[in-house]
């Protein structure tokens, strides 16, 4: 177990936008390979204020950072659809991205930033790669053709490097080279309207709350649970009892009463595979193998 700590700049002078407002700058870090990475802290410090040259000094562009073990794919979604800037890169929270921070530059001062992780959870970041090298990505998106100057970005990374078997690292390093194979569209999640949420996922809600199971009494405190006499000797409760009020515990009533019949529905919870979908067979069929010991499919 070994602690590094690499310190990265990126100082350009000037940057050139293409066509659609993009300039996409990139800085690859080598590592040691055959090590699990955890890259345990990350600081971003922008040196200098960023020039807008030939822009109005209304115009203030976005740029995106993203440290991630192999190179960003820009996608073909938004940044900002009131002005236009698009391709930006993936969500933060992509398996791809280690790090990611946004900033707003602002005329005469230094851009305003935004990160994911926070600042306190980068501080004490967990997040671990295998890839023997690291790749600083930087998107910036501005007015078409413009020239942007005075780039100076500072990068500090602490990683807790840890030796790993060759199947350990392979394996690592074919799921990041998969996992930078980008999505350029993402389109996750579905809008659900109140109704659905009330009537769907908790019927009763929308009536109080949900009815009493079970009416207790003095005289039925001990059948709560099971129907177990409360002035005679307990009787021990066979699997086709139990599987029977697991069954009346799982039917559904009316939306005025209560869940289940007799039983709460919630009696069926982590009960074990027989009771839930019915009697396990005694004695499985016999099996048949073939002279090279494989399993016959019959």
């Amino acid at each position: 177990m070994a602690v590094t700590i690499i310190k990265e700049t990126i100082e350009l002078n000037d940057i050139q936008l293409d066509g659609d407002g993009n300039c996409f700058i990139q800085k690859k870090i080598n590592l040691q390979p055959g090590y699990r990475h955890m890259l345990q802290q990350v600081d971003v410090f922008e040196d200098a204020i960023p020039f807008l040259r030939g822009a109005p000094s209304d115009e203030q562009p976005n740029y995106e950072i993203v440290i991630s073990p192999y190179p960003q794919i820009p996608t073909n979604m938004l940044y900002n659809e009131n002005t236009l800037q698009e391709n930006r890169y993936v969500a933060g929270g992509d398996d791809s991205v280690l790090f990611k921070a946004n900033a707003r530059v602002r005329l005469n001062n230094h851009s305003e930033f935004t990160q994911f992780p926070s600042t306190q959870i980068a501080a004490q970041n967990k997040s671990y790669f295998y890839s023997d090298h690291l790749y600083i990505n930087i998107h910036f998106m501005g007015i078409d053709d413009l020239v942007y100057g005075n780039i100076a970005l500072s990068f500090m990374m602490v990683m807790n490097n840890v030796k790993v078997n060759l199947l350990e690292s392979t394996m690592g390093i074919l799921k990041e080279s998969h996992d930078a194979m980008c999505a350029l569209v993402m389109s996750q999640g579905h809008a659900i309207s109140i109704n659905d949420l009330r009537g769907n996922v908790f019927p009763m809600w929308r009536y109080g709350g949900i009815r009493p199971e079970h009416t207790l009494s003095p005289n039925a405190i001990g059948s709560f649970f099971l129907q177990v006499p409360t002035t005679d000797k307990e009787l021990m409760q066979s699997t086709a009892t139990i599987r029977n009020a697991v069954g009346r515990a799982r039917r559904m009533s009316a939306f005025d009463e209560a869940f289940g019949q007799t039983f709460p529905d919630w009696f069926r919870f982590n009960l074990n595979e027989g009771l839930v979908s019915g009697p396990v067979r005694d004695q499985w069929p016999p099996i048949k193998h073939d002279d090279n010991g494989n399993v016959l499919c019959l």
